[in-house]
């Protein structure tokens, strides 16, 4: 076997991690921290729609645009922007099945009742995709940005 294969191997998974973190917090401070985390999981989420819809206006309007560069070349950009956009697709499923598995923590843990105290995060960010910019938006203010999930512990990743 590899060293890369080694290290990857040894590398604990999301959920191993997770646990770990989780199992090692006071049990009243267990459900913020998810809370928290599971925002921090969309944040990332909200980077790659960012980055995802800058490297398609690129692709679109600039890449075939740069002055002395070859058709095979512009073409290879083109190829090129297309398969990191395949790739940032991937990171967002990994991101949203994060996600996922997050709310599913945090609705075990809270068991259909609120938390036994307000949680501390209270706003989040999401790409605002009509501005073309990154965003703060209240947690307590639902339908403020469309696809941000208010309620981290019913989260779908699967849904419409």
């Amino acid at each position: 076997m590899s060293p890369d294969d080694q290290a990857a191997a040894a590398a604990p998974s999301l959920v191993d991690s997770l646990k770990t973190y989780i199992d090692d917090l006071p049990e009243d401070e267990r459900a913020d921290a998810l809370h928290g985390v599971f925002y921090g999981f969309y944040t990332r989420v909200a980077i790659i729609d960012r980055t995802t819809s800058e490297l398609a206006t690129w692709a679109k309007h600039e890449a075939g645009q740069l002055a002395n560069v070859p058709e095979p070349l512009k073409e290879a950009l083109r190829d090129n922007a297309l398969l990191v956009g395949q790739e940032l697709f991937a990171s967002r499923v990994r991101a949203m099945r994060a996600m996922g598995y997050v709310s599913e923590r945090l609705a075990e843990l809270l068991d259909g009742s609120p938390p036994a105290r307000p949680f501390t995060l209270q706003r989040a960010i999401a790409f605002d995709q009509k501005q073309g910019r990154m965003r703060s938006y209240r947690l307590s203010h639902p339908g403020e940005h469309p696809d941000l999930p208010y309620d981290a512990a019913a989260y779908d990743p699967h849904a419409a």
